[in-house]
């Protein structure tokens, strides 16, 4: 086998993050249409991107056989202080420990929306802790770019989303 890899990783850093800039209107749609449906939509994703992958022979799946259902996913809604909506979206628990998304939280701003995950990463000591990441267009070269910002000690959503605030404000 070659390259390592997940469901969980595909969904969350490929799928998600393409519904919200390239299927935007989809996305707003799921939003209107309540948890239940973003849970649905998530959980089939996550199914599609099972199918797609298994004639890849180059990639070692790591969560092949992990049965996801809707409930496996959260949702829950927030308001910065800024006044920007923010939905969450808190992904089933990942069977690795590295750079799987724990969260990812989609800002609803004027210009276009911003898509911020919290990831489980490891620190030089090697202890666990949790990285703040943004995904971003890149106009210039069409592409996508996934921006670091700090590390936290604890997944907690409420210290993840003060963190975003604090990014936003400082844009």
């Amino acid at each position: 086998m070659g390259e390592k890899s997940s469901i969980h990783y595909i969904v969350a850093h490929e799928k998600i993050r393409n519904l919200v800039f390239e299927e935007w209107e989809k996305m707003n749609m799921l939003i209107s249409d309540g948890p239940d449906s973003i849970k649905e939509y998530f959980c089939k994703l996550w199914n599609d991107a099972k199918q797609e992958v298994e004639f890849f022979d180059d990639i070692d799946i790591i969560d092949l056989d992990k049965e996801i259902k809707p409930d496996d996913f959260a949702v829950s809604y927030a308001v910065l202080s800024n006044e920007m909506k923010v939905f969450n979206f808190i992904m089933p628990k990942p069977v690795t420990q590295c750079d799987q998304a724990l969260y990812l939280s989609l800002v609803i701003t004027k210009r276009i929306p911003r898509l911020f995950t919290l990831e489980l990463s490891s620190s030089p000591q090697m202890t666990t802790c949790y990285a703040i990441g943004e995904w971003q267009i890149d106009f210039q070269n069409d592409d996508y770019i996934h921006k670091q910002y700090e590390i936290i000690n604890e997944p907690i959503i409420g210290n993840f989303l003060k963190k975003i605030d604090d990014i936003l404000k400082n844009c």
